[in-house]
């Protein structure tokens, strides 16, 4: 049975999508190198091939080859994960999910007081 497709990342996606940001571009050969695992070549096309129908990725051609781009800033994926989160699992509170870190140990007290701070500025 086929996934359905998601608007967020998936983490493979996620990963392909931080070397395009880090690299600014990147045909499918240099992303590929530069992921933990080195995927078969074929993988890496068809997720760039999702990416690009998702409106993440967009490419132009370089001799043979094609080079992929950003077409999505890190700050705007990172906003649509976190509105993701949120609606699913805590019925869009933030106050929910901050809660969650709080006990889950995931935000130390030093991170709450600099949150305080940075709130009342």
């Amino acid at each position: 049975m086929a996934r359905t497709s998601s608007e967020t990342l998936t983490p493979r996606e996620a990963q392909i999508m931080e070397v395009l940001w880090n690299k600014g571009a990147a045909t499918a050969e240099q992303i590929r190198s530069e992921l933990p695992d080195r995927p078969h070549d074929s993988t890496i096309r068809t997720i760039l091939r999702v990416l690009k129908q998702k409106g993440y990725v967009r490419n132009s051609t370089k001799g043979k080859a094609y080079v992929y781009r950003p077409a999505v800033k890190r700050a705007s994926a990172e906003r649509s994960a976190v509105r993701s989160v949120l609606q699913r699992f805590f019925g869009g509170s933030t106050e929910a999910l901050v809660m969650r870190l709080i006990e889950d140990d995931q935000i130390s007290p030093e991170q709450i007081e600099a949150l305080k701070k940075r709130i009342d500025t």
